[in-house]
């Protein structure tokens, strides 16, 4: 089968997790994956509209995968019985996606995936008002409910509107596009790249503790700094001044925001291109 349709993602997120502890979801997907054809570059897109009705585009369909195999895991674990792929499905939509409106569920009359732009539909994901809360919000829950560690970085661009004003803001423009495609090179697929207001950004960071966003705050502010050389009129480059938190059970989405927000403003006033912890 995998030889087949390759594509990336298969064996991860297919294969491993079902083959031989889920025979029967394992099938219902190779006959989905016939169906789609080797020709066909967006197979999570589909699978999951096959399955749900939802339409997601590629790179959202595959992290959103992924949170269904970890939730067909914990259904599992909960009920002490195998639990079908579109079961586990079905009820990560309805119970970790608040934010989105609960569609009705077929496998029968399929609709036609929507269409991908690869870099510039990503780019506009980046930059839509609200995604920030909305994704932010559904990594909480999912954090809470599998009792999962979750982190975020917020950054912004020190003396942007200085940058704005003595290169244009034409310029200020280009260097948020580089800061945005650094910041994709390093981070992890799953990772969520959100920008939260003006020259600011927030990563959200499944599955992550306060030390391992440190380490990734660390690596994001040497790579801008070092790869901004190279832009026109930056010979020093661009410096960056991060906030670090691990979200508390406690947390709401507007309490962690507001945390992070704090620790980033008050940061700066000590000294930029730093990375700052919330204690």
């Amino acid at each position: 089968m995998s030889n087949e349709l390759p594509f990336d993602g298969y064996k991860e997120l297919i294969q491993v997790p079902l083959e031989h502890s889920d025979p029967k979801s394992f099938d219902l997907i190779k006959r989905l994956l016939l169906e789609i054809g080797s020709s066909q570059p967006n197979h999570f897109s589909i699978l999951i509209q096959r399955l749900t009705g939802k339409n997601y585009q590629n790179r959202d369909a595959m992290m959103h995968w992924r949170h269904i195999i970890e939730n067909k895991d914990g259904l599992q674990k909960m009920l002490s019985r195998t639990v079908g792929i579109q079961t586990a499905a079905i009820d990560y939509f309805t119970q970790l996606a608040p934010a989105e409106e609960n569609s009705f569920f077929t496998v029968d009359k399929p609709q036609p995936p929507q269409s991908i732009k690869s870099e510039d539909d990503w780019m506009e994901r980046v930059y839509t008002p609200g995604y920030h809360l909305e994704k932010l919000k559904e990594e909480i829950l999912r954090a809470k409910r599998y009792k999962h560690a979750l982190s975020a970085i917020m950054l912004d661009v020190d003396n942007f509107r200085k940058i704005n004003e003595t290169l244009t803001y034409k310029i200020g423009d280009q260097i948020l596009v580089v800061l945005v495609k650094i910041i994709r090179k390093t981070i992890r697929t799953v990772d969520i790249l959100t920008r939260y207001s003006g020259d600011r950004f927030m990563i959200i960071l499944p599955n992550t503790n306060k030390r391992e966003a440190m380490e990734l705050a660390e690596r994001l502010r040497q790579n801008v700094s070092e790869r901004t050389k190279r832009l026109q009129g930056l010979s020093t480059g661009v410096t960056i001044t991060l906030s670090v938190g691990q979200c508390s059970k406690d947390d709401s989405s507007t309490d962690f925001l507001k945390r992070l927000e704090n620790v980033l403003v008050e940061g700066k006033k000590r000294g930029r291109n730093s990375v700052y912890s919330i204690q």
